[in-house]
């Protein structure tokens, strides 16, 4: 995943990770990416050329239960798949997350640790500033 995605997107991927571990257990966030271009200001870019960054334009948390079934179904390789359910069965809930994320046809697999927010912290956020984050919880689906 793009190393450019927002700071909101990152609050909905922890929201995300931690409302799903907390009904459902171990699991990952899948999340839809699209490239968005963003202009740039002339006087900071060559040539006032756009920008391309990753957006998140919805979040699905997938049980460790459902997971291998949406893994088969994307054509994952078996040791990947392999891979990923024992990341699943040993990462920290309260610190890390897993994200599955599918741009077009290309699917990336992160496991974002030490991260600057906790997904409890990124829980807490949204919960705190709702009216700001409402629109987009709308198209999470825990």
């Amino acid at each position: 995943m793009s190393k450019e995605l927002n700071f909101t997107n990152f609050l909905l991927i922890g929201y995300t990770a931690w409302k799903g571990f907390s009904k459902m257990g171990r699991g990952a966030v899948f999340c839809q990416i699209k490239k968005v271009d963003l202009p740039r200001f002339p006087f900071l870019s060559v040539r006032g050329k756009s920008h391309c960054v990753d957006e998140v334009v919805g979040t699905h948390f997938l049980p460790k239960k459902e997971l291998l079934a949406y893994l088969h179904e994307w054509m994952i390789a078996k040791e990947t798949i392999t891979s990923i359910l024992q990341a699943v069965d040993s990462y920290n809930p309260q610190q890390d997350m897993i994200i599955l994320a599918k741009d077009g046809s290309q699917i990336e697999v992160d496991i974002l640790q030490n991260s600057v927010m906790t997904p409890i912290e990124c829980y807490q956020q949204i919960r705190q500033r709702w009216d700001e984050f409402s629109s987009y919880i709308s198209q999470i689906k825990i």
